[in-house]
């Protein structure tokens, strides 16, 4: 088969993915961009009227508390989760003893879904009734001394990463899976040498983790733009603004607001920044081509 012959079947096959992808995101995504140019509302069609609704999201106080929080929570993501993970893989890559245990109890967590895993904290942490009650019977405090984790504005922000900042199970099984493709030779060569088990991991796994590590930063940083039912499930954005970010004022706007225009400007925004943040990790990870 000639270069041609092929080239042309290449692109006969990805015909079929090419359609897929115009209708479940190409159009919808140029739709939201449109849409989020009119006057739009479930009882009216869309009506331009330019960048109005831009206008009045920046000139909330609650959308830049939302862009805001969003952003803090994709820097601890970033750093804290992706961080654990690679802690974890690092212990795990040495098969300590009972590490199949460990692995298998690790990822436990992240099979749970995330609307469930908000319930059962938003449970187990209740003064009331949850966990705490016991403990705080056995240690003869009065319950009304404690604040509601969730419900309190001074402690929801760092309540709500901690329920899922520490499970980062997919991250550790994408580090695990990189660090099994690093040839046993080359540990090997840096044991002969005198190397430690510490600076083996320091100066040849983790600098072989730089591609796998940028991945992993790019998809808890999405993610993190992204996030919306376990926030629900646990503060619904309150109290007041600590826990609110851009899903949950889009999901605000959409149906409290019954207001579609604004609710798909801000979808514009989670948009340009989701690309903004993709851009900007794959610069900070790409590695610098050796001089010539």
């Amino acid at each position: 088969m000639n270069t041609k012959n092929k080239k042309i079947w290449i692109f006969l096959f990805t015909i079929p993915c090419m359609i897929l992808f115009a209708l479940v995101y190409a159009v919808p995504i140029i739709t939201v961009f449109y849409t989020s140019l009119c006057d739009y509302t479930a009882f009216s069609s869309p009506a331009f009227q330019g960048i109005k609704n831009f206008i009045t999201i920046f000139s909330d106080s609650d959308f830049i508390c939302s862009i805001r929080n969003t952003l803090l929570w994709v820097v601890l993501q970033s750093t804290i989760h992706v961080g654990v993970g690679l802690a974890m893989a690092l212990v795990l890559r040495r098969k300590p003893k009972g590490w199949k245990f460990a692995r298998t109890a690790y990822m436990i967590p992240n099979i749970i879904p995330t609307a469930a895993t908000g319930v059962m904290f938003t449970l187990l942490l209740n003064p009331m009734f949850g966990i705490v009650k016991p403990i705080m019977d056995f240690l003869g405090i009065d319950y009304a001394m404690v604040p509601n984790l969730f419900g309190n504005s001074r402690y929801a922000f760092w309540t709500v990463t901690a329920t899922w900042i520490l499970y980062s199970g997919f991250n550790t099984i994408i580090f695990l899976a990189e660090m099994g493709a690093v040839s046993k030779e080359i540990y090997e060569a840096a044991a002969i040498d005198g190397a430690t088990p510490w600076q083996a991991d320091r100066y040849i796994t983790l600098p072989l983790m730089r591609n796998v590590c940028g991945t992993c930063v790019t998809l808890a940083s999405v993610a993190m733009v992204s996030q919306f039912d376990i926030i629900y499930m646990t503060t619904k954005g309150g109290p007041g603004t600590s826990t609110l970010n851009l899903p949950i004022y889009l999901y605000k706007a959409a149906t409290l607001e019954n207001n579609y225009g604004k609710a798909n400007a801000v979808g514009v925004v989670q948009i340009i920044i989701g690309i903004t943040l993709v851009i900007l990790i794959k610069g900070l990870f790409r590695e610098k081509k050796e001089a010539a």
